[in-house]
């Protein structure tokens, strides 16, 4: 039983005086297996597919091709945020992308790492970004006040966006799930919603991180 709806966000919360927090040990080792499987499942050709995909459109954010090594660190970034917000879909068990702690340890050292690159090799272009081409002269030095301002907020903003779209999926479908059986219906199109709402997450905070990353 659930005495508050924030109990979900709760990493000690137990079944019967079971943990469900080891569960995705399981499933990483399930998917580890594969490769000593005899025959290719249409699990792995999903996933070949899906790498793909993924790499088309990755890379069309990068001019330069030298640049386009770093597409599979956001890939590999994406498979995982994919994964951490599909496990938290399951029943008692702890929904990491739903802190801020946890967005903002992905968010901000990226980003930190994307202003100092960008300063030590590429400085002179950095600090143009900060002056939009075809700016009047008298709005200069407000123009970059506010670029400046944008620029400092944009981990924020990201970090805050996942969690804050996991949040409210997951509360409301605690709100439904205590309506009883009536809204069983209402409750699966919920989940539906939510796990396509994991993908889409994912995938925008991989996007952003790569749009950053090749501004530099």
């Amino acid at each position: 039983m659930i005495f508050s709806l924030f109990e979900i966000y709760d990493p000690h919360t137990f079944f019967y005086n079971l943990s469900f927090n080891w569960f995705p040990i399981f499933l990483i080792l399930l998917f580890s297996m594969s490769d000593f499987w005899c025959l290719i499942s249409s699990v792995i050709h999903l996933y070949t597919f899906s790498l793909g995909f993924l790499t088309k459109e990755f890379v069309n954010f990068y001019l330069y091709n030298k640049m386009t090594i770093s597409v599979f660190l956001f890939i590999s970034l994406f498979l995982f945020l994919l994964f951490i917000n599909i496990l938290g879909l399951i029943p008692y068990v702890f929904s990491c992308s739903s802190h801020f702690v946890f967005s903002i340890s992905f968010g901000f050292p990226f980003w930190i790492s994307f202003i100092f690159l960008g300063w030590f090799n590429f400085n002179s272009k950095s600090f143009s970004h900060l002056v939009p081409l075809g700016t009047p002269l008298i709005l200069i030095s407000f123009m970059v006040v506010i670029e400046t301002i944008s620029g400092l907020i944009r981990p924020w903003s990201l970090s805050i966006r996942l969690m804050s779209n996991m949040i409210s999926g997951h509360l409301l479908m605690i709100l439904l799930g205590n309506c009883g059986f009536y809204m069983f219906l209402i409750q699966m199109i919920l989940f539906l919603f939510e796990f396509f709402v994991c993908f889409i997450q994912a995938f925008v905070f991989s996007v952003l991180l790569t749009l950053y990353s090749s501004e530099i």
